[in-house]
């Protein structure tokens, strides 16, 4: 009969060994896996399922984590009852700030070792504590990493002598398995930070060079004074232009427009208010256009504009607009009413022209000019269209 109750004893303690066995295994892998959870968003959502591991796998009462925010203090980052593991609700307790070194919390913490209190209804470190709050045992374990403190893990339980060897082994693995992943946490943080950083500088550099090269471009293809197209595009733009009428059939009036007496402004007012004829006519021009046209400066005081339309009558009704507008314009120059007129040439490029003698941009651009210098020897101030009879004349 004794050899018989000695069985059942040895039993019951192998079952018991075996349980814990297990649930210690089950908190070690699932402690494993916790790293490749997608909402662990911050250290607290971390530290809070790595306590919900630990609890749902052993029969404590209560476990909390109290990382250390400065050399002297530790500070409740989060906890977890049996009660709240039971609902599935997390409540919201009052933050609790140790120092380091005091209860046996800072005790762990500044001599980086495992505490354990059997019976802390009659321990004296818990007689300042209200016994219908007191646990009955309690652990405090450091948790660490590379020689590096991060904080104390705290599991309590409200029996006396509740916890046993096994526990304290089982802890023992458990703080080295948080620290580890509390290390690997913050290190893929800060690479993330660091990259985060990286990524706006290089961003940052990226839509700098973009707008270097923008304004870099808009230098290359614009006239600094009148933020007119300058010579370079023009060329650029009157080529595809070209191509287009000899697809499309829509003639391409080439206007050359050169100011009046604009030297005669230069020596008697200054350069100064040279410029600024040059930057007012620019502007004029602007109004002129429409959104298919393109005005350019072409050099000193001659301006350039590509006018697409089906019928060449159209472009020169155009360009005497344009004639009118700049003889309208007026400035004051040391008191005395200044005004300026323009001789413009105009060449149209029709498919006609381009079957006859080909895409000669240059040749085109000769015949405005030619044009442009028949005005001036008519009396300025007008507009001529290029024909085969100037280039005898």
């Amino acid at each position: 009969m004794k050899v018989k109750d000695v069985n059942k004893v040895d039993i019951l303690d192998f079952q018991s060994i075996l349980v814990d066995l297990l649930n210690s295994l089950a908190v070690v892998r699932s402690l494993s896996e916790i790293e490749n959870h997608q909402n662990n968003t911050n250290e607290k959502d971390l530290v809070l399922n790595a306590l919900n591991i630990l609890m749902s796998n052993q029969d404590m009462e209560r476990c909390s984590f109290f990382i250390k925010i400065t050399d002297d203090y530790l500070v409740n980052l989060t906890g977890l009852s049996a009660v709240e593991l039971s609902n599935g609700e997390h409540e919201m307790h009052k933050p609790l700030t140790f120092k380091i070194g005091e209860g046996i919390i800072g005790l762990a913490a500044q001599l980086g070792e495992l505490q354990y209190c059997a019976d802390c209804y009659n321990d004296k470190r818990f007689a300042f504590v209200d016994k219908r709050f007191s646990p009955g045992s309690i652990i405090s374990v450091p948790v660490m990493a590379l020689g590096e403190l991060f904080g104390v893990l705290n599991i309590s339980h409200p029996e006396a002598h509740y916890f046993s060897d096994w526990h304290i082994r089982l802890l023992e693995i458990y703080k080295n398995m948080l620290g580890q992943l509390i290390s690997n946490f913050r290190l893929l943080k800060k690479m993330e930070l660091h990259i985060a950083q990286k990524t706006e500088h290089l961003e940052n550099a990226l839509a700098e060079a973009s707008e270097l090269k923008a304004r870099y471009e808009s230098l290359s293809m614009k006239d600094s004074l009148t933020g007119l197209y300058n010579r370079r595009f023009f060329y650029a733009q009157v080529t595809q232009a070209v191509s287009r009428t000899g697809r499309s059939g829509d003639a391409l009036c080439i206007l050359l427009i050169d100011l009046d007496f604009f030297k005669a402004i230069n020596d008697d007012y200054g350069h100064g208010c040279g410029d600024q004829v040059l930057v007012d006519v620019a502007n004029a021009l602007k109004r002129e256009m429409r959104d298919s046209d393109i005005v350019a400066r072409f050099g000193g005081e001659e301006f350039v504009v590509l006018f697409s339309q089906p019928s060449s009558n159209n472009g020169l009704i155009f360009a005497e607009r344009i004639c009118k507008e700049i003889a309208a314009l007026q400035w004051v120059f040391n008191q005395k009413q200044i005004s300026i007129s323009a001789s413009i040439g105009m060449f149209c490029v029709t498919q006609q022209v381009l079957q006859e003698q080909g895409d000669d941009i240059d040749s085109f651009i000769h015949y405005a000019d030619v044009a442009m210098y028949k005005a001036k020897d008519l009396g300025k101030n007008q507009v001529v269209v290029f024909t085969e009879d100037l280039l005898a004349s």
